[in-house]
């Protein structure tokens, strides 16, 4: 089956229904994804996934490629058996490694990283990118793009856009000689530009010229602040075409779901959901909670009344969990990240639900008032 976007309801800038048809399986969006780095969650286990709603996910071709490694995960039959999931996969290339690793060196020709196992250096190129991910064998593969380390810093902007074509027209030429998505993979550009409407633009134009299967927003909740991101958001969205798949990268909290949803997002991952909750925070109605604080100490309740996901389902109350964590009890940290997750898949279906039903304003206002932006 050839990969493809079905576009339900909705237009550039605004909340859009579609399904996105896969090898593996047909997507609701807008939806999150789950993120397993190296092929495995930090949390829950793969058979909890798919019961909660989840219905595609993320690992990092870099993570993979230095552990535990392309051959590996080759001979174990590829990404999907090797992460004991049957759904749609997308493999990030690594472009964020570029710009969150302190290490890393950006030139013309790629990225030089430090292996994060043996600390030998890696020359992460758009044709080392592209193969990578064809041995690994996910549904969509992303580009290798440089993402700046300053969104408003314009001539580093410029210089990243400039490379993020150039690799494009590279890793294009190289999946199309492929065979293209008839070859069973998808590919994704990614508009960058900082917060300069004018590169956005430039990057969008060029990308659109090359015809990907679908486009990832790129450079944003990079420190910008959320105003100026959500600017971003919508201004790149409204360049992209709407017969196509949008995917804002690296984004998690309930509120910039839904305020990207309301501004033309499709796809979204994070590990936000995960990683805070190993940490102790936990998602409610009524927002973020964090259970190390000593009014949870004695507290009878589940992390959240009426949560059905496997973790409030135990019933076991916060306050034993409160103490569980403070002893790194791997269970609990479990639970937590868990819950989190199952609340984000929740939300994302009502928020499917609201758009379809005429009450996503109503769901966004409840969302913002329980999350609201931080000062």
């Amino acid at each position: 089956m050839s990969f493809k976007f079905s576009l339900h309801q909705g237009e550039a800038s605004s909340p859009r229904l579609g399904t996105l048809h896969t090898p593996h399986g047909d997507v609701s969006t807008p939806q999150f994804m789950p993120v397993a780095t190296r092929g495995i969650m930090r949390g829950p286990w793969p058979q909890t996934l798919k019961p909660m709603g989840v219905e595609m996910m993320l690992a990092n071709s870099f993570h993979l490629f230095a552990r535990p490694g392309t051959e590996l995960i080759t001979k174990l039959g590829g990404l999907h058996k090797a992460m004991a999931w049957d759904g749609p996969i997308l493999t990030d290339s690594g472009g964020f490694q570029a710009f969150s690793l302190a290490t890393s060196k950006v030139t013309d020709k790629g990225v030089t990283m430090r292996h994060p196992v043996d600390g030998s250096y890696v020359d992460w190129t758009p044709k080392v990118a592209f193969e990578v991910q064809q041995a690994l064998g996910p549904d969509i593969a992303m580009l290798l793009d440089e993402c700046p380390s300053d969104p408003r810093d314009r001539d580093s902007v410029a210089l990243a856009v400039k490379r993020t074509i150039n690799w494009a027209r590279i890793q294009r030429e190289m999946h199309q000689h492929r065979g293209g998505a008839s070859s069973g993979q998808a590919q994704f550009g990614i508009v960058q530009g900082g917060v300069f409407q004018d590169l956005r633009q430039e990057c969008a134009s060029k990308l659109i010229e090359l015809d990907f299967d679908g486009y990832a927003v790129g450079g944003v909740s990079v420190g910008e602040g959320h105003q100026a991101m959500m600017d971003g958001v919508r201004f790149s969205t409204g360049l992209l075409p709407q017969d196509k798949v949008r995917y804002l990268m690296g984004v998690g909290t309930p509120l910039d779901l839904v305020e990207s949803v309301a501004r033309g997002v499709d796809i979204f991952d994070c590990v936000y959901p995960t990683r805070s909750g190993r940490y102790g925070s936990f998602m409610t109605d009524e927002g973020m909670q964090h259970i190390h604080n000593a009014r949870f100490a004695d507290d009878t309740r589940p992390l959240m009344e009426g949560c059905e996901c496997d973790a409030c389902s135990t019933k076991m109350p916060r306050g034993m969990l409160r103490a569980a964590l403070k002893e790194r009890e791997i269970v609990a940290a479990s639970m937590l990240a868990h819950h989190n997750l199952h609340y984000l898949i929740k939300l994302m279906a009502r928020i499917r639900t609201a758009i379809g039903d005429g009450s996503f304003e109503q769901l966004r206002a409840k969302v913002v008032a329980a999350y609201p932006v931080k000062s």
